[in-house]
């Protein structure tokens, strides 16, 4: 279902109130056996807008997987989730969209810039995933292959052919022994990447539990679509949510299951007047038409300012919470220092 950016500031706190169907994706090996070469596969229940017209203006070798919103706890990355699909699949292009209930999600993995795809995505503002796909597709053509040597031999080049092909056999298997090297290194430190960041979302879906926390969840990913929105506010925004998931986690971590309701209360309504300041009714239609507003610059300031003012609270807090700990940990050290002293002694 789609609703526009308009649609979060009529409702309210009530569009958030509804949870949304989720699902897990843990095996990318049954998702690539369930799409096959469908160039756009609907996954268990999931959809896009005309996914036929999607299809047909998709480039050979891009392929698009729609599946429901992922269920935080259970479900891998959606990003890890586009990888594996792609080098399963050999695709120059898979972009998985997330079907949510507000607006859709993207990741994208491709041999091409796979940022600048997913930035050009969202900046498309459309909250139905199958319209921004359908709006770049002309751009997601992958490009040529490099044109391979055509030179014919030259006469008398037996022995010249030979070594090379001696040779060539030589580098062959260089090249290999490398390949494997560096696969099972990336390997490594792909899996550990994606280890660490399904850890850091599990333990995120488990500080943002309640009706509360699922606002705030949507509000985050809300506000990192509009990083791909408004380019001047891209770093603000990316910080300001990275500060405040830290926040939850932390309290989560170390306080008490009062202290992390209070604190979802309290972004519930923070968040809420920071997402109708940026809307694309107003800190959007400021930008694009500043003619229509009476001191629009001061106006896209002020937002700029809330924007930072929210991102400062988060910080504060978190140290707020680290500090709480503060006591504690020195007393073991001067405990811990005192006694090893004594023993020297």
């Amino acid at each position: 279902m789609r609703i526009g950016l308009m649609g979060l500031v009529l409702a309210g706190a009530a569009a958030f109130a509804t949870a949304a169907p989720v699902a897990a994706v843990t095996n990318v090996a049954d998702l690539v056996s369930a799409c096959q070469d469908q160039p756009v596969c609907l996954y268990d229940g999931a959809s896009i807008a005309d996914p036929g017209a999607v299809a047909n203006a998709l480039p050979q070798g891009v392929q698009v997987v729609v599946i429901p919103q992922p269920d935080q706890a259970e479900s891998l990355p959606s990003t890890a989730i586009a990888s594996q699909f792609r080098d399963l699949t050999g695709d120059h292009t898979v972009i998985v969209i997330e079907d949510r209930p507000v607006a859709d999600r993207f990741a994208v993995a491709s041999k091409g810039d796979a940022e600048e795809i997913t930035a050009s995505l969202y900046s498309r503002g459309e909250d139905d995933g199958g319209a921004a796909v359908l709006s770049v597709a002309s751009t997601l053509t992958p490009s040529a292959d490099a044109p391979s040597d055509s030179g014919g031999d030259t006469p008398n080049s037996d022995s010249g052919v030979v070594f090379a092909a001696f040779a060539g056999f030589l580098l062959l298997g260089a090249v290999i022994g490398g390949v494997v090297m560096l696969i099972r290194r990336r390997s490594k430190g792909a899996m550990k990447q994606i280890e660490g960041s399904r850890r850091l979302e599990n333990e995120l879906a488990a500080a943002l539990n309640g009706e509360n926390g699922e606002f705030v969840q949507q509000a985050l990913d809300l506000l990192r679509q509009y990083t791909g929105l408004y380019p001047d506010l891209t770093e603000k925004l990316s910080g300001l949510t990275q500060h405040v998931s830290e926040l939850f986690i932390r309290v989560r971590k170390r306080g008490t299951d009062q202290q992390v309701r209070l604190l979802q209360a309290q972004y519930r309504d923070t968040l809420l007047k920071l997402l109708k300041a940026l809307n694309g009714d107003y800190y959007g239609d400021i930008q694009r038409n500043p003619q229509y507003w009476s001191s629009p610059e001061e106006r896209l300031a002020e937002v700029r300012r809330a924007v930072e003012a929210v991102d400062q609270e988060a910080v504060e807090n978190i140290k707020q919470v680290n500090e709480s700990r503060d006591l504690e940990y020195k007393v073991a050290l001067h405990t811990l220092i005192k006694n090893v002293s004594e023993a020297k002694l």
